[in-house]
């Protein structure tokens, strides 16, 4: 961290939340950085500027903004180890889509952390494993319940992960000794060919957005390989009001909230 955020930041955002336990740092230009941890966040003593934010963003493409333009068309520059910065800024659109962002206003970066057990609570559900929906609010922790999820079917099942947007890993995560990665590739791009070639028997997934992803889940749930995803919502009811073929689809839903803190179990749910 110290060599993305350079020393200032650093100092102020380790003086206000011990490294281990922060998750997330918010750099908005003329502000304090914020820094979250898992019960909440705190103001740092650093009021960032513009050359603050272009600094951070040159040091974590190594100088070379040309090359990353695949990724801030999509509102994000990976770093490594997992570790993703959101941007924020002026869009440049072209014939009606984002190609681009320039002058940038602000930065997310958010940092992943493995917890062996996280899944633990929901053991029962995994052995026998049928499709899994991981539910839950920005920042409840559905990628670090899906990354232990990912863990545990990988220790006995020849489990895909189709990691698109190099946040599984989280700094060196361990995984079992039957799983296979596809990273920094769209999920709809890189399913049909893995299932030919790689013959999984679970594909594990971040994030769907069903307008896109939902024609590729169905592809992969009638090949008979099964599946564990996450989506961004707060409850059952509000994810098949929207979706309803999410039922026909998934087994279970696990709602996460962050209170009283991220990754919290809000319900499971047989659908």
């Amino acid at each position: 961290m110290l060599k993305l955020l350079g020393e200032q930041i650093y100092a102020a955002v380790v003086k206000a939340v011990p490294l281990n336990a922060v998750t997330e740092i918010r750099l908005r230009r003329g502000e304090k950085a914020f820094v979250k941890h898992a019960s909440g966040g705190k103001f740092a003593e650093y009021r960032c500027s513009s050359e603050d934010i272009a600094a951070v963003l040159k040091r974590a493409t190594m100088s070379s903004l040309y090359a990353y333009q695949e990724e801030l068309k999509n509102g994000y520059v990976h770093y490594s180890k997992g570790v993703r910065i959101g941007v924020a800024g002026e869009g440049v659109v072209e014939s009606g889509k984002i190609i681009t962002y320039k002058n940038f206003t602000s930065l997310t970066v958010r940092i992943p952390h493995e917890v062996v057990g996280a899944a633990d609570r929901i053991l029962n559900i995994l052995n026998p494993f049928e499709n899994l929906l991981v539910i839950s609010p920005p920042y409840g922790g559905k990628t670090t319940l899906l990354r232990d999820v990912a863990r545990i079917l990988s220790e006995n099942g020849d489990t895909l992960i189709l990691d698109e947007r190099g946040e599984f890993f989280a700094g060196g995560a361990r995984f079992g000794p039957r799983a296979d990665f596809i990273v920094n590739t769209p999920k709809r791009l890189a399913a049909e060919g893995a299932i030919r070639a790689l013959n999984p028997e679970i594909i594990v997934m971040d994030e769907i957005f069903p307008y896109v992803d939902m024609p590729v889940i169905r592809d992969i749930a009638s090949s008979g390989v099964k599946i564990a995803a996450s989506i961004h919502s707060d409850s059952v009811e509000s994810v098949l009001k929207r979706f309803p073929e999410v039922r026909e689809l998934f087994s279970y839903a696990v709602v996460l909230t962050h209170i009283p803190r991220a990754g919290s179990i809000k319900s499971v749910t047989r659908l």
